[in-house]
């Protein structure tokens, strides 16, 4: 595994390095804090990637990605990361709906619905999970009934992001019998639809990241079946596969993270005036996080350099997910003890941060033991894990 950039990858980082200078000075103003204030400002932001060929940059040409291959996404990510780029509020839409309908989609689909992903015109969330069925998704109990045209879906979804501001969904919906794997059907269901209503669900922080989703009697078109009746937990895979990708290589850059800790040590006191980083216990932790989100880093790369050759996910995703999630978790806990009382003090009363590292941190910590749960739980992965790299036998 070569981790030094190929002569198109330098090139393609330098271009991209460019870019970034020159855009991001001219977006209105700061990104907003809330979710829901979000929109407008992420559109400006993503016609500007799109205009520029860095919207999809994974997706086929013909689908209007630039068909790079998994590196180049990544040199991406770190560029767009390394240079503060605002969030990125479709990844569902970029990186799990698209790349499925492409994968799974029919022509009808992917002229409808891939273009206004990247152009940032539509925002994707993603209804798999039901308030029993979490890791265990094949336990799933939303019904779509057939009907004339179409089917009529009644059920419950939650902890979906966004949902609150979405165009369209990815919905897995049980059309069958049989055994628990079958008779699962996947749709493509415009939130638009009547009979949804959609409950914000606030987390710690006050804010509604999450959210529960009633779906009454709403009828979709047979268009909006991907793949075959019965036959979506093949597709739900694939989706799932995407995410986990995306989750192996990390959601949070821990190599910078770990940077702006030993940073926030360097300039820190301790009570008695003494400066934090001849602390040797507090020497000691970072070093040990530094050399874990090394370790993360190379993960990572070797998740991209399989993607790049054409290889499946495979397992090495789930060992990705188990090393990052614990990391993260430790990170941000760390952050919070340098400040006083453990950073409790991170919100002011009114909901204003008192403390910008603190208030990093404390929204870290929070996310962090979100992301343990979000595309399969520690136990899933570390069954996957046990099963296809150890070759233990099935529990």
């Amino acid at each position: 595994m070569d981790l030094s950039d190929s002569p198109e990858e330098e090139r393609f980082r330098a271009r991209v390095r460019v870019w970034l200078a020159e855009t991001l000075p001219a977006l209105p103003g700061a990104e907003p804090a809330l979710l829901e204030d979000k929109r407008a400002y992420w559109e400006t932001w993503q016609r500007k990637l799109f205009d520029a060929g860095l919207a999809g940059l994974s997706w086929p040409v013909e689908y209007g990605g630039a068909g790079a291959d998994a590196k180049i996404k990544a040199v991406f990510t770190e560029e767009m990361d390394r240079a503060g780029a605002p969030e990125r509020l479709n990844i569902i839409g970029e990186d799990f709906a698209g790349p499925t309908i492409v994968a799974f989609g029919s022509d009808e689909q992917k002229q409808r619905y891939l273009q206004p992903i990247l152009a940032g015109a539509e925002i994707w969330c993603q209804l798999f999970s039901e308030p029993e069925s979490g890791s265990d998704l094949a336990s799933l109990r939303t019904k779509a009934s057939k009907v004339d045209g179409g089917w009529r879906i009644q059920g419950q979804k939650i902890w979906t992001s966004r949902a609150q501001i979405a165009d369209n969904a990815i919905l897995l919906a049980r059309t069958g019998g049989g055994e628990r794997h079958r008779g699962i059907t996947y749709f493509l269901l415009p939130m638009s639809a009547p009979g949804i209503s959609v409950r914000p669900l606030a987390h710690m922080l006050g804010e509604a990241e999450f959210n529960e989703v009633f779906l009454d009697d709403v009828f979709v078109p047979d268009s909006a079946v991907v793949g075959e009746v019965d036959g979506g937990w093949q597709v739900a895979m694939g989706t799932l596969a995407f995410e986990r990708v995306g989750i192996a290589t990390g959601r949070v850059n821990t190599t910078r993270a770990v940077g702006d800790l030993i940073a926030q040590i360097e300039r820190g006191r301790d009570d008695e005036g003494r400066p934090l980083a001849a602390n040797p216990e507090i020497r000691q932790r970072i070093a040990d996080l530094y050399g874990r989100a090394l370790t993360h880093y190379l993960i990572g790369q070797r998740v991209v350099t399989g993607a790049a050759s054409g290889e499946p996910p495979g397992p090495v995703t789930s060992i990705g997910k188990l090393y990052f999630c614990p990391l993260v978790e430790e990170i941000a806990d760390f952050g919070l003890e340098l400040g006083e009382f453990g950073g409790q003090f991170g919100l002011a009363e009114n909901g204003e941060s008192a403390d910008a590292d603190q208030q990093r941190w404390l929204r870290l910590a929070y996310q962090a033991r979100g992301t343990a749960i979000a595309g399969g739980s520690t136990f899933i992965q570390r069954n996957i894990a046990a099963e296809r790299v150890l070759g233990m036998p099935r529990s």
